[in-house]
């Protein structure tokens, strides 16, 4: 679903990770880091809102199957004693956080059924018969009280602002709620999306943070038809048509990461090797 940005951003490396497919060695004395403990959260929180169902529990079992899900993430981590007594304070402050995040949320009936790391799918047709397919994992889909959708995304790290959201730069939720629209996630019917929302979880002196993006369901069905006539656009300049897989066009974009900026020889013709030579 990032990979959008990508093909904005820096159209080289998305031909070098998808058409290509090159991938970076791991190396060998590789630490382990923010991605391993972004996947910890996730998992965590994929298994506390399983366990959790659709009725509240109340908040001691929810503190407990929050304490469980966040051991079999630790188990399936494979993090061994070291690490896991580093990481389960954290997950520790991110369950009190979480657990009266849920309790306020599904106080009256208000959230009927979580989702979570539920798969979709949505085809970009050419005329010529052509297919591109757009393929998400959403971490959650709320269906609510009033039948509309809460999409929500877990963050380890910086949260996008609510401008970059409503102006399409980061148009990740956009296109989960263009894909709720049109019944593309599996097992769930088609339906509006009334909410589009960041939670970030770092276990820290802040230990979570809620930032809502967009609230307004004719807003976001709105801006999630705009990001969807965006991404036909890209594909159909890009993976249809014959335009030039440029690396980074757009001085002022800077796509996550550089994995393959020294395949386009990035930094001999944008000059940093001349200035880093006269410096």
């Amino acid at each position: 679903m990032t990979e959008e940005e990508t093909l904005i951003a820096d159209p080289y490396a998305y031909y070098a990770k998808r058409v290509l497919r090159l991938r970076p060695l791991e190396p060998l004395d590789a630490e382990v880091g923010a991605a391993d403990y972004g996947e910890l959260v996730h998992d965590t929180m994929a298994g506390f809102v399983r366990r959790l169902g659709d009725v509240w529990p109340g908040r001691e079992a929810a503190e407990a199957q929050f304490a469980n899900a966040a051991e079999a993430a630790l188990q399936k981590a494979g993090a061994h004693s070291g690490l896991a007594a580093f990481w389960r304070p954290r997950l520790r402050r991110i369950g009190a956080f979480v657990v009266a995040r849920e309790e306020e949320l599904r106080q009256n009936g208000a959230v009927v059924r979580s989702h979570t790391e539920t798969r979709g799918r949505l085809e970009l047709r050419h005329p010529d018969g052509r297919v591109v397919s757009l393929s998400a994992r959403a971490d959650r889909l709320d269906l609510r009280a009033d039948g509309a959708f809460a999409i929500l995304d877990y963050k380890t790290g910086t949260l996008p602002s609510a401008k970059a959201v409503q102006e399409g730069h980061k148009p990740q939720l956009l296109l989960e709620a263009a894909m709720a629209a049109a019944g593309c996630f599996e097992g769930l019917e088609a339906g509006a999306t009334g909410e589009l929302t960041y939670w970030r979880l770092t276990g820290g002196p802040q230990p979570g943070e809620v930032r809502v993006a967009m609230r307004e369901a004719h807003a976001i069905d709105a801006a999630a038809a705009h990001a969807l006539d965006r991404l036909r656009d890209l594909a159909d300049r890009f993976l249809f048509g014959t335009a030039p897989f440029t690396a980074r066009p757009h001085p002022g974009r800077a796509p996550a990461g550089g994995d393959y900026d020294h395949l386009s020889r990035l930094a001999e013709w944008s000059g940093a090797e001349d200035a880093e030579a006269g410096a």
